[in-house]
């Protein structure tokens, strides 16, 4: 007993928080037993004839709840039981059908106490048999409840300690039985119950085990202003043990908002909107501010009776996709308290392209629109103004995430589920413009670098087509610079790691130019 408590103490010691068991998880291990039988059990050498082995096979129903079946063999003998058998060579062989209860020893503790109990079925046999055809008393069989409670502790994300104690209420046992007492037993008076006690330990792999390291739920925008009646788009994304999860979304204060995240204002206020993963049951919030409609203009003020005051750009936040055009209204404010519109506004957005109302933009960042509304009081010039934060992809993937050396396999799970996400966009998308560039380190020659860079362009496109992308039917630029534009140096492992990448990203509506992969073999120099 001692060496095990020492083994359990150091096997705890190096247990690290990693995972967690889900619904779905498979307990496979094995185990050495000690077992104290009861005392109509005379037996000899105990110390020695108490142990045995056996294996355990588990099935997690739920977080908590697991249906687990073990089962073991001890070899003993007993001493004296039997009349005319001095010592009696028995196999004893427990088999348990336990629900075991899991409840984890504090937040991202690696320790999990178990507490299970389940019908128990002994089996009873002779080690050695001395006669042809001769059965020894005591071979047979009897039933009874187990209780087990004990410590699961993860090693790594995969392989667990266990340490269990264990207890066996056998109500009528084989010992007991009046087959087992017709042959002829020295005791007083047969048992009418036993209770065994029983320590065992072992190691289990632990199947489909859950990582929760990277989970998390984020949301875009996380702000936004609109007028009662107006909508926001959002976007979010969850992810529960490395993969993609699905999004929850709901809304307190005035509004509602759809399973797609589409916010509609109801009235003048202050609103949370909250997207939480449905697994991982973490979430991430947004506000939005939403405004009161303008006042409604009850009759048509005489020509010259009124001045303009202010006028606004709706909407006066957005965030397009690159390319993506945003229609705005002008709306304008008269002293006299009435509204207009300006239907024919003349909109300016540097480095934007303006058609009628609309603006788009072919670079990403925050724009600023402006609007020339007229003249107020005094021939003061009133003028509105708008944001638009534009969005597009970029990606980079590099060696220690992505490609090893003269590799260009996608192997990692959390590079899959970062592209696995950017592919349902460009499905919903397929409107979206991209530019795929492969880079390589100075190994090799320039000549199979420029190669080795295109093949690793062609991988990732090709990978965004297995996740259902229509890459056939979309605008996708492949280029390679080889090794010809680092961004680090050569000269050591961790610069090349660098310079190993695929870069994705969205262009506007001017193409990009060629790759150029061509550089003197003794320069190497990068590209301007």
């Amino acid at each position: 007993m001692r060496k095990h408590v020492v083994l359990a103490a150091f096997l705890a010691a190096i247990a690290a928080p990693a995972v967690a068991q889900e619904k779905g998880t498979i307990e496979l291990g094995a185990f050495v037993k000690y077992t104290r039988y009861d005392k109509s059990f005379g037996t000899s050498n105990k110390r020695e004839n108490s142990y045995g082995g056996g294996g355990r096979l588990g099935y997690f129903l739920s977080s908590k709840w697991a249906l687990e079946l073990d089962g073991s063999v001890n070899a003993t003998d007993v001493v004296e039981f039997f009349d005319g058998y001095a010592s009696t060579a028995l196999v004893y062989a427990p088999f348990h059908l336990r629900l075991n209860f899991n409840q984890k020893l504090g937040s991202g503790s690696p320790f999990t106490w178990i507490l299970g109990a389940g019908p128990a079925y002994n089996r009873y046999g002779k080690r050695v048999v001395t006669e042809p055809g001769f059965r020894p008393p005591g071979a047979g069989s009897d039933f009874g409840v187990g209780v087990l409670t004990g410590v699961r502790a993860m090693l790594t994300n995969w392989l667990a300690f266990r340490l269990d104690g264990t207890l066996d209420y056998i109500p009528s046992p084989n010992n007991g039985s009046d087959e087992v007492v017709a042959q002829g037993i020295q005791a007083a008076s047969a048992p009418s119950s036993n209770t065994n006690l029983g320590v065992q330990a072992g190691l289990s792999l632990m199947l489909g085990m859950c990582n929760k390291s990277g989970d998390g739920t984020t949301i875009t925008p996380t702000t936004a202003t609109v007028v009662t009646g107006g909508t926001v788009n959002f976007s979010a994304t969850a992810t529960n043990c490395g993969k993609p999860d699905d999004v929850v979304y709901t809304v307190s204060g005035p509004g509602s908002v759809s399973p797609t995240g589409v916010y509609t204002a109801a009235g003048a206020g202050t609103a949370t909107v909250t997207a939480c993963g449905r697994k991982n049951k973490l979430c991430s919030i947004a506000t939005v501010n939403v405004t009161p409609p303008a006042p409604p203009r009850d009759t048509l003020p005489t020509p010259g009776a009124r001045t303009l005051v202010r006028c606004e750009l709706n909407p006066a936040t957005s965030s397009p996709r690159i390319d993506q055009p945003v229609s705005y209204t002008v709306t304008l404010f008269y002293s006299d308290g009435s509204t207009g519109t300006l239907p024919n506004a003349v909109i300016v957005a540097p480095g934007g392209t303006v058609s009628g109302n609309s603006v788009s933009w072919s670079t990403p960042g925050m724009k600023n629109v402006t609007v020339s509304c007229g003249t107020g009081a005094g021939g003061a010039g009133i003028t509105g103004s708008a944001t638009a934060d534009v969005q597009r992809f970029t990606i980079v993937i590099r060696d220690s995430v992505f490609f090893m050396v003269d590799s260009t396999r996608i192997y990692r799970t959390d590079d899959q589920s970062q592209l696995n996400e950017v592919a349902k966009v460009l499905i919903a998308n397929p409107d979206v413009r991209l530019v795929i560039d492969g880079h390589t380190d100075s190994d090799h020659t320039v000549k199979y670098n420029e190669n080795l860079g295109m093949r690793r362009a062609v991988s990732m496109k090709a990978y965004l087509g297995a996740r259902g992308v229509p890459v056939d039917r979309m605008t996708i630029v492949l280029r390679t610079f080889g090794e010809c534009a680092p961004i680090a140096t050569n000269a050591t492992a961790e610069g090349r790691q660098l310079n190993r990448r695929a870069e994705l990203r969205e262009f506007g509506n001017e193409t990009p130019g060629p790759g150029n992969a061509v550089c003197a073999e003794s320069a190497r120099k990068p590209i301007p």
